[in-house]
């Protein structure tokens, strides 16, 4: 059974959950006290936990200018920052303090301790009666401590999640961080596969696979190839990933038409309850434009990219002008006083706010896309590649490409697709390029254009692509190149100071531990 737990959980939310008859809204507060022990329902925490993970994966967790994925936009040059507004010069001269961005690492913890939860409830049946809850909760926990990681190195991690035991939890070496969630997720993989039909499922509680374990092992595997390909450019990386990667093939990951995508049920009748990126960069339920979708515009860096390739999804990823029709866009840190939000392009393809069937912003009841499979097959081919997974690279980056042309709603997008890399440029054509590695990652950074542009940060600090990422040009910028990295938030130095300055000095130019 589910035990009484005790956790540091502090989630005041209305959680959308998925009945068995339609959509039911739950409005109570979760405010669990960590030193009293209370009942919950594992079925809403995963619930609570899965739902907040597609704010803090697909949308914006702080829902400021300066916080969870959209700043990121802007540093790998999908986005840029309306000239409408008074400039943030700490945004555009990189010279961001501990509170930039703060609300990823202050609601990651946060909402690490749903999952943990999860665990702890279940105790001594964690593997057998709770087998399916802890095995989601385990592979969750991964995903996200591996994005803390390559936002900030090292973080807590043995000892977080432990609060009214240990309030002020020590710092592990970011590599040590690594190789332990390789671990954990190759032993949420076990507990999933030897689950016992008597254990518990949270069906449509589970707002992601519905209690699927076979789809949560295809996740959790894509998660480990995800990590996994962090570590090419580390000594003994190569050795290490393909260790780990031994025994799996192509059908062991996310493959077509198969994103990973959760949905509780977002609806239109309020900005809370619709879907993350919609309630950020979107229309209100009445058709206005949200507020960051006024600040927000095309990079120009990214526009030309796309129009440069006559690429089909440049209409998809940023919205054409009312007045012509065409995408334009603003270089970072322009101060262009001409460059009004008339003569520059929103983001998102939507011109009207209402639903429609393709573009990044399709309708406030779209699920948020936590794992692509485009994302999924383009780590594929670049795995194969490079030696580590057997099969065809090059028509996996097809596939993958293509699978990019699906997500954003092309119609016939196979066919365009094909069309496409069938050009002569090798920033596009697999067969004909002399750098396919450089071809893989450059297509990478194409589909990811809002959909998750940490994993093109990622990339960017590992193998420096694209090459010719652009800095701010906003006047005093003296930076050479975006920032490796975020800040630890204040909330740490203020509560675990002791630990954290023990990291030493940190700054926006401090490198990942995988980074070469």
């Amino acid at each position: 059974m589910f035990k009484k737990i005790k956790s540091v959980l502090s989630i005041a939310t209305a959680l959308l959950v998925i009945g068995t008859v339609g959509c039911k809204k739950i409005t109570t507060e979760t405010n669990i006290n960590p030193n009293v022990p209370s009942s919950v329902d594992p079925k809403f925490l995963l619930s609570s936990g899965l739902k907040t993970s597609g704010v803090l994966i697909a949308g914006n967790p702080g829902g400021g200018s300066q916080s969870g994925n959209d700043p990121l936009n802007i540093y790998m040059g999908y986005w840029t920052v309306s000239g409408g507004y008074i400039p943030s010069s700490s945004l555009l001269t990189y010279n961001i303090t501990t509170d930039f961005g703060s609300s990823i690492w202050d609601d990651t913890y946060i909402n690490l301790a749903n999952y943990q939860a999860i665990i702890n409830g279940y105790g001594e049946n964690a593997n057998t009666k709770g087998a399916i809850y802890t095995g989601i909760a385990r592979i969750m926990k991964a995903v996200h401590f591996q994005r803390l990681v390559d936002t900030y190195n090292s973080i807590p991690y043995t000892d977080a999640l432990k609060a009214g035991v240990n309030n002020t939890p020590a710092y592990d070496n970011a590599d040590a961080v690594y190789q332990s969630l390789v671990k954990e997720l190759d032993t949420a993989v076990v507990i999933l596969k030897n689950a016992p039909a008597s254990a518990d499922n949270p069906l449509a509680f589970d707002i992601l696979y519905g209690g699927n374990t076979s789809k949560w092992i295809v996740f959790a595997n894509t998660t480990k190839l995800k990590l996994l390909m962090n570590l090419t450019q580390t000594s003994g990386g190569p050795a290490y990933i393909q260790s780990h990667l031994s025994g799996l093939t192509t059908a062991d990951f996310i493959g077509t038409n198969a994103d990973a995508t959760i949905n509780p049920g977002y609806t239109n009748s309020a900005e809370n309850q619709q879907h993350p990126l919609w309630s950020d960069i979107g229309f209100t339920p009445t058709y206005g434009l949200q507020g960051n979708g006024d600040y927000f515009r095309a990079n120009s860096y990214g526009v030309n990219f796309y129009k440069n390739l006559s690429d089909p999804r440049i209409n998809l990823f940023y919205t054409p002008l009312k007045d012509n029709n065409l995408v334009v866009g603003r270089a970072f840190g322009s101060t262009d006083g001409t460059e009004t939000n008339a003569k520059i392009s929103a983001i998102g393809g939507n011109k009207l706010g209402v639903a429609q069937d393709s573009g990044t912003l399709k309708s406030p009841t779209q699920g948020s896309v936590i794992l692509s499979s485009s994302e999924s097959l383009f780590l594929q081919s670049e795995a194969i590649q490079r030696g580590f997974l057997t099969g065809d690279a090059a028509g996996v980056y097809q596939s993958a490409v293509a699978e990019s042309f699906r997500v954003l709603g092309l119609s016939d997008y196979a066919a365009k697709a094909t069309a496409y890399t069938a050009q002569s440029s090798d920033l596009v054509n697999f067969t004909a390029s002399a750098d396919k590695i450089k071809t893989i990652i450059t297509q990478k950074w194409a589909a990811l254009n809002t959909y998750d542009p940490l994993e093109s940060w990622n990339d960017w600090r590992r193998l420096r692509i694209p090459a010719d990422l652009p800095v701010s040009i906003y006047p005093g910028t003296t930076a050479t190149h975006i920032p490796y990295r975020l800040l630890y938030p204040t909330s740490e130095y203020s509560y675990n100071g002791t630990n954290v300055n023990a990291v030493g000095t940190i700054t926006t130019a401090s490198k990942i531990f995988w980074m070469p």
